[in-house]
């Protein structure tokens, strides 16, 4: 894909692309790449799931208030 360089896309891409890089240049193999991926989108997930029940929280507290 080609982007404007600098853009935001260009930058993520770019950090992508070294981040990979790297996992070749220290002789990563498959299954440690793999297993990161994996753990990081996990990661995301919960930290994700905690906001939203934090939010829930006080939605629901919100919603006390109003009856």
């Amino acid at each position: 894909m080609d982007y404007k360089p600098y853009s935001m896309e260009w930058t993520r891409r770019r950090y992508l692309a070294e981040a990979i890089q790297q996992y070749f240049n220290t002789g990563a193999d498959h299954d440690t790449i793999i297993d990161d991926i994996i753990s990081i989108l996990e990661e995301n997930i919960e930290h994700h799931k905690s906001n939203a029940e934090r939010f829930q929280e006080l939605l629901d507290e919100l919603n006390s208030f109003s009856n």
